[in-house]
């Protein structure tokens, strides 16, 4: 006995085929903050941080007129990823119990990485990569000072990174608008602390560079020479 053939896709979701969004960044503004302390119940004393604390701050540098910005490819469902933003500075100033002087350090960092994902009926944009995952890029050295710290990737695992809610919907604006925010206490590698956040970010789309981008298969090549990150969902 031959078994029916499944039906069909229904027709919408048949027709639901991917587009690509491209944008530019036209402002950058805001900062991003971590406060933090070693903590004993984070594992301070195994990693030897426990009397360290301080701050860390990165601060991002004004958009390259003309930079590209975003990419994100959108059908029925959005997600993608693959976001540059032209760098930043970076500082810290920590204190540990005993120390003769506290470590101070300041440097700017190349690029840092929006990455878009879907949650729910919603697109979350994310600054320096997905909440559990490894940062993508450079986004890796954004908080490696040379003083004791949290670094990104702990900052990641641990949930605190700024993110931001958009609409499917307003992907396909002539400008984009929204805020990366933070206000989130976290625990990671014998520091606990709080990280506060507010990087608002204007987008234009470009219809120019979502042509070009078709050509490539959804791949931008970062301005600095890196690698090209993929924007397929």
């Amino acid at each position: 006995m031959v078994a029916d053939a499944p039906p069909p896709p229904p027709a919408h979701i048949a027709q639901a085929a991917p587009q690509l969004r491209a944008y530019r960044i036209s402002a950058v503004s805001g900062s991003e903050r971590v406060e933090f302390a070693g903590d004993p119940e984070a594992g301070c004393a195994e990693r030897g941080v426990c009397g360290v604390s301080g701050v860390e701050t990165f601060t991002p540098a004004k958009a390259d007129r003309g930079m590209p910005a975003a990419i994100t490819r959108v059908g029925r469902r959005a997600g993608g990823q693959g976001f540059l933003l032209s760098g930043g500075t970076t500082t810290a100033q920590v204190t540990t119990n005993g120390a003769d002087a506290p470590c101070a350090d300041s440097f700017f960092v190349r690029q840092a990485v929006v990455t878009f994902r879907h949650r729910g009926t919603r697109i979350q944009a994310q600054l320096h990569g997905p909440v559990g995952e490894p940062p993508l890029g450079q986004d890796a050295a954004v908080f490696a000072t040379h003083c004791a710290g949290p670094r990104t990737g702990d900052l990641s695992a641990a949930g605190a990174l700024p993110t931001a809610l958009l609409r499917a919907s307003s992907l396909s604006r002539r400008k984009l608008i929204f805020a990366l925010r933070a206000d989130t206490p976290f625990r990671a590698a014998g520091f606990s602390g709080r990280v506060t956040a507010s990087v608002r970010l204007t987008l234009r789309r470009d219809r120019t560079l979502e042509r070009a981008l078709r050509l490539t298969g959804g791949i931008l090549v970062s301005p600095g020479g890196g690698s090209g990150s993929s924007v397929a969902p």
